[in-house]
């Protein structure tokens, strides 16, 4: 099942899986029924990263997985640089060329949004996934958060 409160990305969408508009801190799920979640590019645009931690906590099994793909900020001090300017500066300008150039000047100060890494792990453990694991992917630039739905 696809969950968005957009329904204009619902409507974008190209799967067969049923889909619902629906807010992600009240997913149209009963308690434990989820065997697992995914998550993409979208934890930067929450308000409050802990309800929606502890949402997936009330709707995810026990032994159920979730898994969070989200953008980051790569420690080296040479990627940062240079994807600070592709992010924050190229990715804007051919955003504004081919779709809504607003949405892509938000986008770079989405991040800003993020807590750090080890707040993000810290936050998912206390809401029911202890063994929560963050890996960066593609250089730093972007992170996945892994975890199991404790027993």
């Amino acid at each position: 099942m696809g969950v968005d409160l957009s329904y204009g990305m619902l409507a974008a969408a190209r799967t067969d899986a049923p889909l619902v508009q629906a807010d992600v801190l009240r997913l149209p799920v009963p308690d434990q029924r989820a065997d697992g979640a995914t998550c993409g590019f979208a934890l930067r645009n929450l308000a409050d990263l802990g309800l929606f931690f502890d949402e997936l906590a009330r709707v995810v099994r026990p032994g159920g997985r979730i898994g969070l793909l989200e953008v980051a900020r790569p420690r080296n001090p040479v990627m940062r640089w240079g994807h600070g300017i592709y992010f924050g500066r190229v990715v804007p300008k051919i955003g504004a060329l081919l779709s809504d150039g607003a949405a892509y000047r938000y986008l770079p100060q989405s991040v800003a949004y993020l807590p750090e890494p080890p707040a993000l792990v810290a936050m998912l453990r206390a809401a029911g996934f202890a063994d929560a694991e963050r890996h960066e992917l593609n250089g730093g630039i972007s992170q996945l958060l892994l975890a199991t739905r404790d027993r």
